[in-house]
C-alpha cells in the first residue's frame, strides 16, 4: 500500500463518532427522520380531552407531541412532562411509527423508550405502595418488607430481580430497538484497557490484485474513551517510528464509536430490515441503515506531504448484522457518501466484527476484526487494511475471547 511520499499521506480518521453519553444513554432509543407527512391523516382520537395530572394514555401522549409541534410547549418540557406523569400503555413498534409519523423529536421518542427499563416500585416499610404503570406493563407480585434487623444490605450492583425485570421489558421491544440499547450501553460501560492490534497494509496493483505492503503492529490504549496509539513494530522489527508518521492509510476510532454512532440520537439513522441470513453460524436479520450528512459526525482526514490536512464530513451508509440469540451487533459494514468531487478520497469502506471478551472476568462486546478501504480515483490509487485485536487487557490483566 505505498503511497508517494512526495504525494499523499493518508490517513482516515472516524471523529466525533463518540459522544459523551450519560446513564441516561444507556437505554437511548433513536427516532427516526420524523417530520409532519401532509399525506397523513391526524388521529381523530388525538383530540379527545386528557387528564392532566394522571398517567398519559397513549392518545395523551400522541397530544403532547402535538402540543410540541404547533410550539405550544419546548421538547424538554415534553420530556419533563412525560418522566412526571409516566403512561399508561406498552410501547410498541406501531406506537414509535405513529410517534415519527406526527413528527414527534428524537429526544422525546428516547424519553418514551427509556420508561421501559425503569424498575418497578419496590413496597415500602412505612407506606402501602402506590399503584403505577410502566412500559410494558405487567403483574408485579406481591412481597413485604423485612424487619428491620433483617434488612437486606445496600449494594450498588443491580439484583437478579432487577436484571430479569429488565430483561423482560427489554423483550418486549423490536429487535433494533434491542440492538440499539445493548450498543449504547457497551459503548457506556466500555473500560480502560490495553488491546494487540495487527494491521495488514496492501495495496492495489495494476491488474487488481492486493498485494501486501507491510504489516504493522499496535497497541492500543483505550482510557476515558479516548484512544492512542503506540507502534510497536513493522514487518516483525521494532520501531520508534510514531503511529501518525507511518505514512500510507491507517485508521482509528474502531472502538470509541463505530458501533455505537447509528444508534445515536443525534444522527438520525433511518433503518430498514432487508433479511435473514447466518453469518458466522448464527441466524441474524440484516438491517441497511442511512446516517445523513449534516447529523454524521463522520470526517474524512487527508494530510498531503507538506503537512496541511484537508478534511471534511461526509454522511454515511451500510448494514447491520444482529445476532437474534443475543440481540447485539455482530458486524458492521459502512461506506462513506456525499465526497465531493475533487477530495483526494473518491471511495471510503469500513467492516467491523464482534464478540465477547473477557476482561478480568468481566464480558464485554468489543472488535476482533476489521477492515477499511481507501480508493483516490485523482492518483490512482487503491489501499485495504485488515486488522486483528487480541490479548485484550486491562493493563496488567488477562483476558480471552468466548467461545
Amino acid at each position: 500500500m505505498a503511497v508517494h511520499p512526495t504525494r499523499l499521506k493518508l490517513f482516515l480518521a472516524v471523529a466525533g463518532l463518540m459522544l459523551l453519553m450519560s446513564h441516561a444513554l444507556r437505554t437511548t432509543i433513536l427516532a427516526g427522520t420524523g417530520g409532519n407527512n401532509p399525506a397523513l391523516q391526524r388521529p381523530r382520537s388525538v383530540e379527545t380531552s386528557e387528564n392532566q395530572t394522571g398517567p398519559l394514555s397513549e392518545v395523551g401522549f400522541y397530544r403532547l407531541v402535538q402540543r410540541v409541534r404547533q410550539g405550544q410547549i419546548t421538547t424538554d418540557a415534553a420530556i419533563r412532562e412525560l418522566r412526571q406523569r409516566g403512561i399508561t400503555f406498552e410501547v410498541t413498534d406501531e406506537v414509535l411509527d405513529r410517534a415519527r409519523q406526527l413528527g414527534a423529536p428524537g429526544a422525546l421518542i428516547t424519553a418514551l423508550v427509556e420508561l421501559t427499563f425503569q424498575p418497578s416500585p419496590k413496597p415500602s416499610p412505612t407506606a402501602r405502595p402506590q399503584p403505577t404503570r410502566t412500559i410494558p406493563s405487567g403483574p408485579v407480585p406481591a412481597s413485604s418488607a423485612p424487619p428491620r434487623d433483617q434488612a437486606e444490605p445496600v449494594s450498588d450492583e443491580p439484583s437478579e430481580a432487577s436484571a430479569e425485570d429488565e430483561t423482560a421489558r427489554l423483550s418486549q421491544l423490536p429487535l433494533i430497538e434491542q440492538a440499539r440499547f445493548h450498543a449504547l450501553r457497551s459503548a457506556d460501560d466500555l473500560p480502560d484497557f490495553i488491546v494487540t492490534q495487527t494491521i495488514r497494509r496492501m495495496v492495489r496493483d495494476g491488474r487488481g490484485q492486493w498485494q501486501t505492503r507491510d504489516i504493522l503492529e499496535t497497541e492500543v490504549r483505550v482510557e476515558g474513551g479516548r484512544e492512542r496509539v503506540e507502534l510497536l513494530s513493522i514487518n516483525g522489527r521494532a520501531t520508534q517510528r510514531r503511529y501518525e508518521d507511518v505514512g500510507g492509510a491507517t485508521s482509528v476510532g474502531d472502538f470509541s464509536g463505530q458501533l455505537a454512532a447509528p444508534f445515536l440520537p443525534s444522527t438520525n439513522t433511518r433503518f430498514r430490515e432487508a433479511r435473514r441470513e447466518r453469518y458466522r453460524g448464527r441466524l441474524c436479520r440484516v438491517y441497511d441503515f442511512v446516517v445523513p450528512k449534516a447529523n454524521s459526525g463522520y470526517t474524512l482526514t487527508v494530510r498531503l506531504s507538506d503537512g496541511t490536512p484537508q478534511r471534511i464530513q461526509v454522511g454515511y451508509q451500510g448494514s447491520l448484522w444482529i445476532d437474534e440469540a443475543t440481540k447485539r451487533v455482530l458486524r458492521i459494514e459502512h461506506t462513506a457518501t456525499d465526497i465531493p468531487p475533487g477530495f483526494p478520497m473518491s471511495q471510503v469502506e469500513s467492516a467491523v466484527d464482534y464478540d465477547w471478551v473477557t476482561i478480568l472476568g468481566k464480558n464485554y462486546w468489543m472488535p476482533l476484526t476489521a477492515e477499511t478501504i481507501q480508493v483516490s480515483d485523482a492518483y490512482r490509487q487503491a489501499f485495504r487494511n485488515v486488522s486483528e485485536f487480541r490479548n485484550y487487557r486491562k493493563f496488567e490483566g488477562d483476558v480471552k475471547i468466548i467461545e
